[in-house]
């Protein structure tokens, strides 16, 4: 038997539009975009981000979020999120990418799990996971070792 939102359905199709947005409004820089898209009580966990910034608690809320960027804009020259695979099922969504990044001199390149949940078309927690070194672009996957952990 198939579940009930086999095909994709628009429930799960607007799950993966919400989490888009968040990305976009990451990329733009634009807090207030996002914040549209987050539940007031949301959970952000992003350690790499966090420990550079010297935080030890995961962002919470709407105040979280506007630290988070915050951070970003504190810690790193340079972030780039590429959300490149989505998979949803009702109320989560899994994305697959990669991070670029640069801090001074130092370049990062690391591939991630963003694993995100979502309620009444607002997302309620996301959770980076470095999952190691990505390859430069058209590098073999087994070029060598990686980066530390900065998702």
């Amino acid at each position: 038997m198939r579940p009930e939102y086999y095909g994709n359905p628009a429930g799960v199709t607007e799950d993966i539009g919400v989490v888009r947005a968040v990305y976009a409004a990451f990329a733009a820089r634009d807090i207030e975009a996002g914040l549209a898209h987050v539940a007031q009580d949301c959970e952000i966990v992003v350690e790499g981000t966090a420990r550079i910034a010297g935080r030890h608690e995961p962002y919470r809320g709407h105040d979280g979020l506007r630290d988070y960027f915050a951070d970003v804009r504190r810690t790193w020259d340079e972030l780039t999120l590429h959300a490149d695979d989505f998979r949803a099922l009702p109320g989560s969504v899994v994305v697959m990418g990669h991070v670029e990044g640069r801090r001074g001199e130092h370049r990062i390149r690391r591939k991630v799990l963003w694993t995100w949940r979502l309620r009444d078309g607002l997302a309620v927690a996301v959770r980076v996971s470095d999952l190691g070194a990505a390859p430069e672009p058209g590098a073999s996957a087994a070029a060598g070792p990686g980066t530390p952990d900065v998702a």
